[in-house]
């Protein structure tokens, strides 16, 4: 029975200490390339209304509508994340904030019209993890250049396919 709990400690203690030795923050950038102007593709991103194309969000509820700026969550795999508009510069920019259980974070986009009438978009997710245990977690099963590769796949599928 101590071999047990000894082991259970070494795990944990391992644990622990690579959650201190992973960046806290960790900080992902995409781009795209849409075959839409600037106004598709943002207002697309900025519309929480039109969520359904997203395969990794089971629902999205708005919270809060205050003008141009929400606050609204979004649940993936029983998990919620509160999400509120930090900045909107039509055909521009956007970003938000975001915060959960696990972590906290900001994420923003460059809209650039680029030639022939396409859009090149640019994507940056900064996360931030809120304790050592967490970091390990987050490290290990969240693959956030996998969730960006996919938002901005969903995201070219319902433009481009809208524009048809």
């Amino acid at each position: 029975m101590l071999y047990i709990i000894l082991g259970i400690v070494v795990v944990l203690l391992t644990i622990l200490i690579l959650g201190l030795l992973l960046p806290q923050k960790r900080i992902v950038t995409k781009q795209t390339v849409y075959n839409a102007s600037v106004e598709t593709v943002y207002n697309t991103v900025t519309n929480n209304k039109d969520w359904k194309y997203r395969t990794s969000i089971e629902d999205l509820r708005i919270v809060e509508t205050n003008g141009e700026f929400e606050i609204w969550e979004e649940i993936s795999q029983g998990n919620t994340i509160r999400f509120k508009t930090k900045e909107k510069k039509p055909f521009v920019f956007y970003s938000f904030e975001m915060n959960s259980n696990f972590f906290q974070g900001e994420w923003f986009a460059k809209f650039e019209p680029i030639e022939n009438g396409k859009t090149l978009f640019t994507a940056t997710e900064i996360i931030t993890y809120k304790n050592p245990l967490i970091r390990v977690v987050g490290y290990t099963f969240m693959d956030l250049d996998k969730f960006m590769e996919t938002y901005q796949r969903e995201l070219k599928n319902k433009i481009e396919n809208a524009s048809r």
